[in-house]
């Protein structure tokens, strides 16, 4: 089935299918924070701790989605580039340089997720060493999607994308005053990621098997395609919904603060009382 590239777009945005999916990638998003909060609770006694914890596992989370949809962002550009565009001036240009083009195009998607983490959904709960490490979970996260395509979906079309990618991963966590312990702890953080990664590895299957069953996700457009429009859904569900936790909890932190409160003005009260009655002591000893 040939289509244009309006068409493709216009495909992916029509009603009711498009607020279908949205809503599937809010509920499960829903079940992430759910996980998230019963896990923290279960390691945590105290509020505020329980709090950090959950805003730390959803963060973590946000990242995976957004390295891995800012990679595979820029990869299907590429591809939809390399299928649309046949020619003109620009095609020629295209044909000469497009290896180049890809390479500048990944360094690209590492601005485009320090954009999302920075500005779009700001990770306030991750240090540098924990941001460092959730990146290189997703380059995992990414390495597990392209064996998905390469054996199970069975397609070698993606081959050159994939040793590009390798590279980039390569450049991006080996530096020349890198010690081999400092790589050493980094895989360590990463390791302990990886719950968050299969949790994103869940969310996204889940909604791609979702958008295939019912023909939302067109398997003749490519999976890096049809990927990459997914996790554009998630990345905007997040952008959605992702101060909700935060009001949630605030209020939560509200509710107990009148009992606080009242306990404070008690023992001020109190202590009034007994400084009032130390006075009149004092003025009976005189008299």
């Amino acid at each position: 089935m040939s289509m244009s590239y309006g068409e493709y777009v216009q495909h992916y945005f029509e009603m009711p299918q498009v607020i279908v999916f949205i809503l599937l990638a809010a509920v499960l998003l829903g079940v992430v924070y759910g996980i998230c909060y019963l896990y923290a609770r279960r390691t945590n006694r105290k509020a505020a701790k329980v709090n950090q914890e959950f805003f730390s596992l959803t963060e973590r989370f946000y990242e995976v989605i957004f390295s891995g949809g800012s990679i595979i962002g820029f990869m299907a550009i590429y591809y939809l580039i390399n299928r649309f565009v046949t020619e003109g001036a620009f095609y020629e240009f295209w044909s000469q340089y497009k290896d180049y083009l890809l390479l500048v195009l990944m360094v690209i998607s590492i601005l485009f997720n320090t954009l999302l983490d920075h500005v779009v959904v700001k990770l306030r709960h991750l240090d540098k060493d924990d941001m460092a490490s959730i990146r290189l979970t997703g380059m995992l996260y990414m390495i597990l999607i392209f064996g998905y395509i390469k054996f199970i979906y069975e397609d070698d079309n993606y081959d050159m994308f994939i040793t590009y990618f390798l590279t980039l991963m390569i450049g991006r966590f080996v530096y020349f005053d890198a010690s081999f312990k400092d790589f050493l702890h980094c895989v360590k953080k990463a390791a302990a990621n990886i719950p968050i990664m299969i949790m994103a590895l869940v969310y996204l299957g889940i909604m791609c098997a979702y958008g295939y069953s019912t023909d939302y996700l067109l398997k003749h457009n490519g999976v890096i395609t049809n990927i990459f429009f997914t996790h554009l859904f998630m990345i905007v569900v997040i952008f959605a919904l992702h101060f909700i936790p935060d009001k949630v909890l605030k209020s939560k932190k509200t509710r107990r603060e009148p009992k606080h409160k009242r306990q404070i003005a008690e023992a001020k009260s109190e202590a009034k009382a007994e400084e009032k009655r130390e006075e009149i002591e004092f003025e009976d000893l005189n008299n």
